[in-house]
């Protein structure tokens, strides 16, 4: 990967824009600008990846009580395969507090290079939520459930 003018940093309510529409270019059903807003003020944190002050990558996540849950994770399709949502994972994953025993995600099934992915970084598949999510031709696809046990916890 190309790091020339390359960051990794925190992500605040400013960027709320910038998010929306790295998540339209990126997801077919993305959050909006207010779901990022609301995502901020609900206490939630987001890493983001800039390539020349763009963002271009981006993975927010929640804390409660001793799990964190990876609520959306979005890389701009200009820079997919080039282990930026691994670099963010993995940077992630190596900044949580040590009291995070466990963090979750849930993933559409459809998408296997990130399962892919979320294997390699040692998540394992724990279930399924049926019909979770919408698709484009207005029928539901089911959500894998995972999970990564962090600090010696048992997933």
């Amino acid at each position: 990967m190309d790091r020339t003018d390359m960051r990794l940093r925190v992500a605040s309510a400013k960027d709320s824009a910038a998010l929306a529409l790295l998540a339209e270019n990126a997801h077919n059903h993305a959050w909006s600008e207010s779901q990022y807003q609301q995502s901020f003020s609900a206490g939630h944190y987001c890493w983001v990846m800039e390539q020349s002050k763009n963002i271009i990558a981006c993975c927010v996540t929640s804390k409660l009580l001793d799990e964190a849950e990876i609520l959306d994770i979005a890389v701009s399709p200009a820079w997919r395969r080039r282990g930026l949502a691994e670099a963010l994972l993995e940077n992630l994953i190596a900044t949580l507090p040590a009291e995070i025993a466990r963090l979750l995600l849930e993933v559409r099934v459809s998408n296997l290079a990130a399962r892919s992915l979320y294997r390699k970084l040692g998540f394992s598949e724990d279930g399924m939520r049926k019909n979770y999510y919408p698709a484009l031709d207005g029928r539901r696809e089911d959500a894998v459930l995972m999970s990564l046990a962090l600090n010696g916890a048992q997933s």
